[in-house]
């Protein structure tokens, strides 16, 4: 009587071929949040840099009261952002 062969797949020998290791393509939500952080940091660049100026020109004080504020804006978006991440978390973590 010959035996039977044996029918279960073969596991792929490299775990580079399973779907876990895949990548993932960023949330909206990174997105956003990397937007947020890099205005912010060029507005409050650009308001550092025109604040080193001695007497800056009259369109140069307005670009940094424009910059200025977005550079506040910006830092308060950043804790917006993630305080509502956190908040997200752990209404996930409750609803499990």
């Amino acid at each position: 009587m010959k035996a039977k062969p044996n029918m279960t797949p073969a596991k792929p020998k490299s775990t580079k071929m399973t779907r876990k290791n895949t990548p993932q393509s960023p949330s909206p939500f990174q997105y956003v949040f990397a937007a947020v952080i890099f205005f912010t940091l060029l507005s409050g660049g650009v308001s550092f840099w025109i604040s080193t100026e001695d007497r800056p020109s009259p369109q140069q004080a307005r670009i940094f009261e424009t910059c200025n504020s977005t550079w506040n804006m910006g830092v308060g978006a950043i804790f917006g952002l993630l305080s509502s991440k956190v908040v997200q978390d752990d209404d996930d973590d409750d609803d499990e």
